[in-house]
């Protein structure tokens, strides 16, 4: 792939004449190091024959903090992977609801600045990947009106009810007002793109065309597979504790994974000598998460690991009996499947889930596992207690089971396939 970055002879920073693949703008608050399915999708589209020009905060998720060789001085221009980057200036979330604030309204206009000193790049499509928050699509609503690129949305969290959840937002004018204002974003889309099948009443809700909403659901990277013992480094196997069952949770630690309902469960099978609850990753909550379980005397029964790269995620997993994924009992996430589903699934492990709705359907569906509705700590302690029971066969059935419906669902050739044809469509409109 040809270099896309300001040089001598390309001092704007435009995505190359080439022919063939599209000149995509990928714009995301959330990109590498940071652990997104954005990484995998903007390498597979380079590996596609596409160009790709990729405009993220600097990196500060999940822990709120600018991570380790980044700033807004440092590595603000980057390339990786044949993606080229280059960082908006960025307010880190920090740990405050107005940082976060802060945060989220920075970035669209920070983007769109970049693009403006690149003269708009040559882009031919603009692609918005949206976890929280949804401003980020003001950055290609501006770019689609100096620059006439169009834009697809991929709506990960809906808003405004992710936001008015977060920010614990009661006042009902406020919550009007976001309404009207996320309805006036998700229209000014060509096309929206959703990761769950039951947020498509949602987004026609706010007036979008039904023809315009397309299903783009999370795949996940080729590295999460069922490894050989070969494969894994025996620096991984020395940080797993021993124990007789290891359920092992993996990703952000914030207050929508509900660490309070595997505390409260942790507590209620604390006779099981033999369990241990293994967590990988970090977050907003750990520091409260810690202490929690230090106060009610359950240290013994957990370990931290740390956050790690995700490519390494598959050594640890292999080392869990079942993998664990939790959202809390909101409305909201009763529509989100959560993106380590599909990782789980892929690396082949029996998966113990405490969600509502979409989630908990999906589960039901592949047999990956043993599924609990969302903020029901007693029912999860039963359930764990019945995996425990499990013979090695009936356990080695789930792990089947979940790596068979991932490819029959979520494998990449399929995902992708849906991307790149809505990407030529959108293109064609400018």
């Amino acid at each position: 792939m040809d270099n896309i970055m300001p040089s001598d002879e390309n001092e704007h920073g435009l995505l190359d004449e080439k022919k063939g693949g599209l000149k995509i703008l990928f714009l995301s608050q959330y990109f590498y190091p940071e652990s997104f399915s954005n990484n995998v999708i903007s390498k597979h589209l380079v590996d596609s024959g596409h160009d790709v020009l990729f405009i993220p905060c600097v990196p500060n998720y999940p822990e709120g903090v600018f991570a380790k060789g980044y700033s807004n001085k440092l590595r603000r221009k980057d390339e990786w992977n044949g993606v080229q980057v280059r960082r908006a200036w960025t307010v880190a979330r920090g740990s405050s609801k107005l940082r976060l604030i802060a945060n989220y309204f920075t970035y669209p206009f920070a983007a769109f600045w970049e693009l403006v000193k690149m003269k708009g790049a040559g882009a031919e499509v603009s692609f918005v990947s949206m976890p929280s928050p949804l401003t980020q699509s003001l950055a290609a609503i501006l770019a689609k009106w100096f620059y006439k690129i169009p834009t697809i949305y991929w709506v990960q969290d809906i808003w405004p009810e992710s936001v008015t959840m977060t920010l614990n937002i009661k006042n009902k004018p406020i919550i009007w007002m976001l309404e009207k204002m996320c309805g006036w974003m998700y229209r000014r889309a060509d096309i929206v793109m959703v990761q769950s099948e039951a947020f498509f009443d949602r987004i026609k809700s706010f007036g979008v065309d039904e023809e315009k909403i397309v299903f783009f659901p999370n795949s996940a990277p080729d590295h999460y597979r069922p490894l050989t013992p070969t494969e894994i480094d025996p620096k991984i196997a020395a940080m797993i504790p021993q124990a007789e069952t290891k359920i092992m949770f993996a990703g952000n630690i914030g207050e929508s994974q509900d660490f309070d309902t595997i505390i409260a469960a942790a507590d209620l099978l604390r006779d099981e000598t033999g369990l241990k609850w293994v967590i990988i990753g970090s977050g907003r909550d750990m520091e409260r998460v810690v202490q929690k379980i230090k106060d009610m005397g359950l240290s013994s029964q957990f370990s931290f690991l740390g956050r790690h790269e995700e490519h390494l995620m598959p050594q640890f997993f292999t080392h869990a009996d079942a993998m664990l994924v939790s959202l809390k009992d909101y409305p909201i996430f009763a529509l989100t499947v959560p993106y380590k589903m599909q990782c789980y699934m892929a690396a082949g492990k029996p998966i113990i889930s405490s969600l509502n709705g979409e989630g908990g359907r999906i589960m039901e569906k592949s047999g990956a596992g043993l599924s609990v509705p969302a903020s029901q700590p007693e029912i999860l302690a039963q359930n764990v207690r019945a995996f425990m029971k499990l013979s090695a066969v009936e356990k080695e059935q789930m792990a089947l089971s979940a790596r068979e419906y991932f490819n029959s669902t979520y494998a990449p050739d399929k995902i992708y396939e849906i991307l790149e044809n809505a990407l030529q469509k959108t293109a064609k409109k400018r």
